[in-house]
């Protein structure tokens, strides 16, 4: 029974179901609480369900199983180089000390499971840099697990698809683009294609899951497994406090706003400020365009709350407020632009420079794509052009 002035009680609430929502979500039910996970849109995944789904954790079990071992201690002087004494240094040491066991927590309770890659180098040199182990991908994963939820996983940008809706791994493309190169190709080649098509049979898109859609259908079936409710379109509104404490939250639910009271905690999960107005004319540069790959709900509620109702500030430790990505925009017919995120296959590879309108160089075409836009905003540009040969 809930408490008075509440309309449900649960031990864990937790808002916004991307990949940080339904793992917390997952970890609480692993470890015994009773928990409501509320997602704003009709669909699970956020920001994670269109990206690579990498997570970058030291020390973790599959970087041996691999033959790439890792350590946090190295790690920990890797980031130190790179972050020196900027930002949390508690929180860092905490990552470092259990991000490995977060890791195997989940492999051993759930359907969450990963690979390390054995050559995915660390974005920046220096002392305790890896070259593999510390990337953990997900599994892939088939979709048509989920039955009718399969259509509640937020599916890839168009962009990343194939033929309309294919998934490819970054290890097929070559298969893909040159299938009679040889036997082994071919077969790869044939294997995708012919699942895919089978698919498009039943099923709006591909139902072989990879990436970051991998990881979050395998935290999506694991809540289901352990009959975690999930309330779709159903928003943060208000936070409740009692005293200094956030005691629970008012949900705007399709039947109507709903008082949750959490005995042991409220997360916000809600996602960052891609597509709030607001927030980012006070955190981003002037000559940032107004384009976001992030999906469109991510309107910064959770932190607006945060910050107006309970007392939160941003953290400025960083050196950007924003993870930043160069981008091709096309327009397209059909009125909704094309963006292209310039991250691995092209931009850092020979035969191409980027320059400003002036026509001069202004960064290492080679960094990763957020030192990449690091040396535009430095440069003051909106906008660069990539020369190829």
């Amino acid at each position: 029974m809930a408490a008075k002035g509440f309309d449900d009680e649960v031990d864990l609430l937790v808002i916004g179901a991307g990949a940080g929502g339904m793992t917390t979500a997952l970890t609480g039910a692993i470890h015994g609480l009773s928990v409501l996970l509320c997602e704003k849109t009709a669909q699970v995944g956020g920001t994670t369900a269109t990206s690579g789904g990498t997570a970058w954790v030291p020390g973790n079990a599959p970087s041996r199983q691999a033959g790439v071992p890792d350590s946090a201690q190295d790690a920990a002087a890797f980031l130190h180089h790179v972050v020196g004494n900027r930002g949390a240094e508690a929180t860092r040491a905490a990552f470092l000390a259990s991000g490995a066991e977060a890791i195997a927590d989940l492999e051993r309770h759930s359907e969450v499971h990963f690979a390390a890659a054995a050559a995915h180098p660390d974005y920046l040199d220096g002392p305790g840099a890896a070259y593999g182990g510390r990337a953990l991908g997900p599994v892939e994963f088939d979709g048509r697990r989920l039955g009718a939820d399969f259509d509640r996983v937020r599916p890839p940008r168009d962009v990343f698809m194939g033929l309309g809706g294919m998934m490819v791994g970054r290890a097929e493309l070559g298969a893909l683009l040159n299938p009679l190169a040889g036997i082994g190709q071919l077969s790869t080649a044939l294997r995708i294609l012919l699942r895919y098509a089978r698919d498009r049979l039943r099923h709006r898109r591909g139902t072989r899951l990879l990436m970051g859609n991998a990881l979050v259908a395998r935290l999506f079936y694991s809540l289901r497994q352990r009959k975690v409710p999930i309330w779709f379109d159903s928003p943060l509104t208000d936070l409740i406090r009692e005293g200094a404490a956030v005691t629970g939250a008012v949900i705007a639910t399709p039947q109507g706003p709903r008082r949750i009271r959490a005995r042991k905690g409220v997360v916000l999960a809600t996602g960052g400020i891609g597509h709030s107005p607001s927030l980012r004319a006070a955190l981003f540069p002037p000559q940032i365009a107004a384009f976001s790959q992030a999906p469109t709900g991510n309107t910064g509620d959770g932190i607006s709350l945060a910050i107006a109702r309970a007392g939160a500030a941003l953290d400025d430790g960083g050196d950007s407020a924003g993870l930043w990505m160069p981008c091709s925009v096309l327009a397209r017919k059909r009125g909704d632009p094309a963006i292209w995120p310039h991250i691995l296959l092209d931009r850092a590879k020979p035969g191409l420079i980027a320059v400003g309108r002036d026509g001069r160089r202004f960064v290492d075409e080679s960094l990763s794509y957020h030192e990449f836009c690091m040396g535009m905003i430095r440069a003051g540009l909106s906008e660069a052009w990539l020369v190829v040969d």
